[in-house]
């Protein structure tokens, strides 16, 4: 087996190689599934899990190509690099830009680590079921921060806000809040705890599990909301 690894290594790592590779030495055939069915964007894995299962080290690293071993290196790495947005969005440091796009940074921020431990957790899912959710969340994780880079793309480049994300919306109702009368607020306030109640009510019961960000953002919502209302009632 080792054998066979290092040489796929000093070939130059040929996916459809390794993936039978895989396939053929490790136990784990969830991965291999999983990587079965996406190999393109498995590569660094595939090298990775192959080189822990050749038990490749510094020993064997005159006996296969420099780089393939760099790429095995790299995969097993932990170490995290920070996009740096205030480069890539120079904007955001003008008092001319928008709240709502200060505010994303940090939504995108916490939705790209999100999917980065996401992606790493669905290799290591034990059913189908886990792989099931992980993978929804992967993908609810990955249009967020994708959705959040399209309003910041579109700022740079037209100086004016794309407004499709939620977050604008929410935005808006929050402005509309403080054009209320006391009446009115009472009323709102009423409304808000009643959603508040459903919506937590919903997440209990843990029966859609591909529903829980979009629940979680639209509780996190009527709880500012709720918050604002109590502010303006003050």
């Amino acid at each position: 087996m080792k054998g066979e690894i290092l040489e796929w290594l000093a070939s130059g790592c040929n996916l459809d190689r390794g993936v039978e590779l895989l396939e053929q030495y490790s136990k784990n055939k969830l991965l291999v599934r999983l990587v079965k069915a996406s190999p393109a964007n498995s590569r660094s894995l595939v090298i990775r899990e192959l080189s822990i299962l050749a038990d490749i080290d510094a020993s064997d690293i005159n006996k296969v190509a420099p780089g393939a071993i760099k790429l095995a290196q790299n995969a097993n790495s932990t170490q995290k690099k920070y996009p740096n947005f205030r480069d890539e969005f120079p904007f955001l440091n003008e008092p001319s830009c928008p709240m709502e796009l200060r505010a994303l940074v940090t939504d995108k921020f916490s939705s790209f680590y999100r999917y980065r431990e996401l992606h790493a957790h669905l290799f290591n899912c034990t059913s189908a079921q886990e792989c099931a959710q992980t993978s929804g969340a992967i993908i609810e994780n990955y249009l967020e921060n994708r959705s959040i880079y399209a309003e910041l793309d579109y700022y740079k480049k037209h100086k004016t806000v794309l407004g499709k994300h939620p977050i604008f919306k929410h935005f808006n109702k929050m402005k509309d809040l403080r054009k209320l009368g006391i009446k009115d607020l009472v009323i709102k306030q009423l409304q808000l705890e009643h959603n508040i109640w459903r919506i937590e009510s919903e997440m209990e019961k843990k029966d859609k599990p591909h529903l829980e960000a979009e629940r979680r953002r639209r509780l996190e919502e009527k709880k500012a909301e709720l918050s604002e209302v109590g502010r303006l009632l003050g």
